[in-house]
């Protein structure tokens, strides 16, 4: 916004001026929460790098208990793949997060095999769905939650329903009887534990908006203040300057008098005194002619810009 501008604003356009600064504030508004957002994605996207590390890892240190290589190396890294190629293809799309979201379950369901149904290793989903919140974004616990009751149900129907004799196939989903009831509680509970961590990831997300949003209000009403105190500046300094060119138009015409009669009088007397005193006068006389014209016109050029 130039001086120029705000000079032509009058009473009735400054509410306009004013609603098109709040216009402007909310379109900033929005750019600085994507970009708030984008930041603490990629910030995201930095510590899953490391957990993905460690969960890669965990699986291949797990390999050594019953000699499960294959799925430690195998799933782990089709689950990396997954993960890294849904981000690297679709860059501008959060599809890889949900992929994410189903990486973390997956993982879980190989410890829980490579351990033989070792119960602690259940708990490892809890630690993925937690780390999900640093997305802000409670959706993501639903693919999780979604494929932690198909993977449980699934396999704890299997180990007792089907594979459920001791010398045959066996199915390594927990060491503990798992049955209707045991099912039910586990899931509830996960479900729970996923829920509040849901809406953990909503929480931060809206105190994220509304605290932009809380300084978006106070810059914007800064920045209405500041205009408004400009505008009321160059009003006043408008009204000066129409003072001063009206004062100054006013004295061209007595300073020109004056002159006038100066010469007129000059004409009347023989008197080198009377004379010289009427020269001395007209000099005066002239440099006030001088100092209201640069006066004049000064103000003039305020008033055209």
């Amino acid at each position: 916004m130039d001086v120029h501008y705000l000079n032509v604003l009058n009473k009735s356009n400054l509410n306009q001026f004013l609603i098109t600064m709040k216009t402007k504030a909310s379109l900033n508004e929005r750019d600085y929460l994507h970009n708030f957002m984008s930041t603490m994605t990629q910030k995201s996207d930095t510590i899953i790098n490391y957990v993905l590390a460690f969960y890669f890892l965990f699986g291949i240190a797990l390999a050594f208990k019953y000699d499960t290589w294959e799925i430690g190396v195998g799933v782990g890294a089709l689950n990396l793949i997954a993960y890294y190629s849904a981000k690297f293809f679709l860059k501008k799309s959060k599809f890889y997060q949900y992929v994410l979201s189903v990486v973390l379950a997956i993982f879980m369901a190989q410890y829980i095999y490579q351990m033989h149904g070792l119960f602690e290793m259940h708990f490892t989903v809890f630690i993925a769905s937690t780390i999900l919140i640093i997305y802000q974004n409670w959706k993501l616990q639903i693919p999780l939650t979604l494929l932690v009751v198909l993977h449980h149900g699934a396999l704890a129907y299997l180990q007792n329903f089907v594979y459920n004799d001791a010398n045959g196939p066996q199915i390594y989903f927990s060491q503990v009887n798992f049955d209707i009831e045991t099912f039910i509680i586990h899931v509830v509970l996960a479900a729970v534990v996923f829920f509040m961590n849901g809406y953990w990831s909503y929480y931060f997300k809206e105190h994220s908006e509304n605290h932009i949003s809380k300084i978006s209000d106070e810059y914007e009403l800064e920045n209405i203040k500041l205009a408004s105190a400009k505008y009321s500046s160059l009003s006043a300094n408008n009204e000066f300057n129409s003072f001063i060119y009206k004062t100054s138009q006013d004295l061209k015409s007595p300073v020109h008098s004056v002159l006038t009669l100066i010469e007129v009088s000059k004409g009347q007397t023989d008197n080198e005194k009377l004379l010289g005193y009427f020269e001395m006068i007209k000099e005066n006389t002239k440099k006030i002619d001088g100092l209201v014209n640069d006066i004049h016109g000064k103000s003039a050029n305020h008033m055209a810009n």
